[in-house]
């Protein structure tokens, strides 16, 4: 999930979009919850289901954020025998080195049609940059490729929009500009275990003054009127549904 403010607010009121749009319904599974974000905000929809990451230290965030919701629960991997009306998978699909076991897996647990919401980092070729490698992701996804490997899991696209253009694009083109790339001493694998508690953009003063919601209302307005066009961005979320043999 996104670490700048106004980012993940924007995404967390795009999936609010697909919930109405769509009359999407718990239970559900937020699969990689990381601090538990998205699960907090169903959670507050009145929504059950449940929260899974498998780094211990995020887990934990989880558990703490989830704590006055007890109709979600907190848990390290899949469930057994438990089926959920929609499943999230956000910033998760660019950290797995099997995306379409992970896909296959979420669909076995979902009834026909169950939601799968996802969001991804998106065009490998033009927006790959050092921060994607700060948050250990493993490819970036074009919409094509992203339609191909949800098709062949066995789920049909119903919405790919993108959330990043053109101003938390901009955004983040500047930033990997101006600053410099750390240097890695450690590997992908370890990185992403702790992207969820990484924040690369780390300048504290600016982040602040873009932080604030007064600049942010108009903008997301804005926004929306690019979200069609998922081939320009840098990052996309995509509902797709289950479809039965």
């Amino acid at each position: 999930m996104a670490s700048f403010p106004p980012f993940k607010a924007y995404i967390l009121a795009t999936l609010d979009e697909l919930i109405e749009r769509h009359r999407l319904t718990g239970p559900f599974l937020d699969l990689g919850c990381g601090r538990g974000d998205v699960a907090v905000h169903l959670a507050r929809r009145g929504w059950s289901g449940m929260a899974v990451d498998a780094a211990p230290v995020v887990r934990a965030l989880a558990s703490a954020a989830l704590a006055a919701y007890p109709q979600v629960q907190v848990g390290a991997a899949l469930p057994d025998g438990e089926r959920f009306n929609t499943v999230l998978l956000m910033d998760v699909l660019e950290h797995v080195a099997d995306d379409r076991g992970t896909l296959l897996a979420v669909a076995a647990r979902q009834p026909p049609h169950g939601a799968l919401v996802a969001t991804v980092p998106s065009n490998q070729e033009r927006e790959w940059r050092w921060d994607d490698e700060v948050y250990g992701h493993l490819r970036r996804y074009g919409p094509s490729a992203c339609a191909a490997v949800l098709e062949a899991a066995g789920y049909r696209v119903i919405e790919m929009w993108d959330v990043s253009f053109p101003f938390f694009w901009l955004l983040r083109r500047g930033f990997t500009a101006l600053k410099r790339p750390p240097a890695f001493a450690d590997t992908p694998e370890e990185r992403s275990a702790r992207s969820a508690t990484t924040e690369a953009w780390d300048l504290p003063v600016i982040g602040r003054l873009l932080s604030h919601p007064r600049l942010w209302r108009p903008a997301f307005a804005l926004q929306r009127r690019f979200r069609g066009r998922p081939e320009r961005g840098a990052e996309m979320i995509v509902l797709a549904r289950r479809v039965m043999p």
